[in-house]
């Protein structure tokens, strides 16, 4: 019966020792993550959501370093392009000024989801899609169909396939280009000397200036429904105040 009697009072003790350090690391997480969340959207939009992982924030708030900070957004714009779906990872991230909420970013890396409307966006420039002959640009029409999938882009007419003028994606830097990879005309491919002749008019890429936290572009990818931008950082800031 001792041990037993022994045994609930430690347990009510702890329990009462860990109260206080449950509300201390809910309120750390709270205060830190709006920080960051607010910094985020103050360079990118949208809705940015902030999470640390496992590990209890007041022992890495201890070395005044976090581990991992993954940061996802709806909403968020990127150089001007957007809305975009956006994921992130912040490795490292040192605490500066923990009462001003400032900090240092050891790495980080970015994927960002571009939906067809917004890949249409890129393409309808001047050098891309306005330097096609004039019969290609009226078979596109002003408001081509854009279809990604795997590997590539496909511009069409709003109906059917008369005309398939297929792009494939890359990036480097601030830019992201779209190479032409072929052309069919109600099934039918054109030749070597049409394509050479198409890439040679054509230029379709779109740069991405000022991108935020110092990142730049590591990979441009079609996959199905999107076009996913990599990018990456090194030695980046931050602030509550953005």
């Amino acid at each position: 019966m001792l041990v037993t009697w022994l045994f609930r009072r430690l347990l009510v003790l702890a329990l009462v020792l860990a109260i206080p350090l449950v509300g201390g690391e809910l309120a750390a997480r709270s205060l830190i993550g709006d920080a960051v969340a607010s910094a985020v959207r103050a360079r990118i939009g949208g809705a940015p959501n902030v999470s640390f992982g496992a590990r209890p924030l007041l022992l890495q708030l201890v070395d005044g370093r976090l581990a991992d900070v993954r940061i996802g957004a709806s909403g968020a714009h990127l150089s001007g392009l957007g809305p975009l779906g956006l994921s992130a990872t912040l490795h490292d991230v040192h605490l500066t000024h923990l009462t001003s909420l400032e900090g240092a970013i050891g790495s980080l890396t970015v994927d960002a989801r571009v939906a067809p409307p917004q890949v249409g966006d890129m393409l309808a420039t001047a050098a891309c899609v306005g330097s096609l002959p004039a019969p290609l640009r009226a078979a596109l029409t002003p408001a081509p169909r854009i279809v990604i999938l795997p590997g590539r882009i496909d511009l069409l007419p709003p109906a059917g396939r008369a005309v398939e003028l297929r792009l494939t994606p890359s990036a480097t830097g601030a830019v992201v280009a779209f190479a032409l990879a072929g052309l069919d005309r109600g099934g039918a491919p054109a030749t070597a000397g049409e394509l050479a002749a198409l890439r040679s008019q054509v230029n379709c890429a779109r740069v991405l200036p000022n991108l935020p936290f110092g990142i730049t572009l590591r990979s441009a990818t079609a996959v199905r429904g999107a076009l996913v931008l990599a990018l990456a950082g090194r030695g980046a800031s931050f602030s509550a105040l953005g």
